[in-house]
């Protein structure tokens, strides 16, 4: 009868790795985690810049909307006796001054409502400034790149000499704001709108 010669099994699990199949290893895992951390820097910077722009664009909207409704509300008289005032005093390329009377008491000199508002642009900062009466301006935009107005007349016509004079800014129908940005990753931001005079 024929024997069979047990084998020694635990020479086999006594066995080791290599060096050339450590360093393999080693390669490998090294690869997976540059990939893996790669992808979570982009996905990191990729957030951050997300974020960034979308905080900007809200200023800008907030802005918008901020000079979009004194705009609209510019001649504003709902007092039959008020002795009239110009809407419009100033119509600039980078600076408009708009007056109204929202509490109707005759007159354009009050606060809260505000009532006699100047937007000024200034290249040279990149900043746009607020100024209510003759109090300080305030900087509520910075880190512009471009911003200015634009004339229309209520045939559409654009009103092109600007500063405007007395009387092409009666004539002023519709204004155009255009803003535009950059953010700290250098991404352009720009907006556009047309404004109709509600008082002409």
């Amino acid at each position: 009868m024929k024997r069979w010669k047990s084998i020694d099994t635990t020479a086999v699990c006594r066995r080791g790795m290599t060096m050339v199949e450590l360093m393999v290893s080693l390669v490998i895992f090294a690869v997976v985690i540059g990939v893996v951390f790669g992808f979570l820097t982009e996905s990191r910077r990729s957030y951050s810049s997300t974020r960034q722009k979308a905080q900007y664009q809200q200023g800008l909207r907030a802005v918008m909307s901020l000079v979009t409704r004194e705009v609209r509300s510019a001649g504003a008289d709902p007092s039959p006796i008020s002795p009239g005032f110009e809407r419009i005093p100033v119509a600039g390329a980078n600076t408009l001054r708009c007056r109204m009377d929202l509490n109707g008491d005759t007159d354009t000199n009050d606060v809260n409502p505000d009532e006699d508002v100047t937007y000024t642009y200034d290249p040279d900062t990149d900043e746009l400034s607020r100024q209510v009466g003759a109090g300080a301006a305030v900087v509520v935009m910075r880190d512009l790149t471009s911003f200015g107005f634009n004339y229309y007349d209520d045939q559409g016509n654009l009103l092109a000499n600007v500063p405007l004079n007395a009387t092409d800014r009666a004539e002023v129908a519709a204004i155009d704001l255009v803003m535009g940005g950059e953010t700290h990753e250098h991404e352009t931001v720009n907006y556009t709108t047309r404004i109709a005079m509600r008082n002409n």
